[in-house]
């Protein structure tokens, strides 16, 4: 009767160790699997934030250019402004810079 018991629990003991082992290459497979996906994910971010970068100059020099021709419109019909606005905004700086 022990010995059936033990047997039994011998048994039990092979089919858990049996049943971990799939489970272990089981996880391993999942594991393979998922790298691959997040690495392929990982190559199509990389490539748009890329090609993303490549778009910042452009972008750049298109809204220098709006910002500079606007700034030249408003200074042609707002000659006087232009001077009071620059004018203050330098007392305002100075002030600040001066107080360091």
């Amino acid at each position: 009767m022990m010995e059936s018991k033990v047997d039994d629990i011998s048994k039990d003991l092979q089919a858990l160790s049996k049943d971990t082992k799939e489970l272990a290459r089981e996880a391993k497979s999942q594991a393979v699997e998922k790298t691959g996906e997040l690495s392929k994910k990982y190559v199509e971010f990389m490539d748009s934030a890329i090609a993303a970068a490549k778009e910042i100059p452009t972008v750049a020099v298109k809204k220098t250019k709006e910002v500079a021709s606007t700034t030249d419109d408003y200074v042609t019909h707002n000659p006087w402004r232009a001077v009071t606005i620059s004018a203050g905004l330098g007392l305002v700086l100075g002030f600040l810079f001066s107080r360091k």
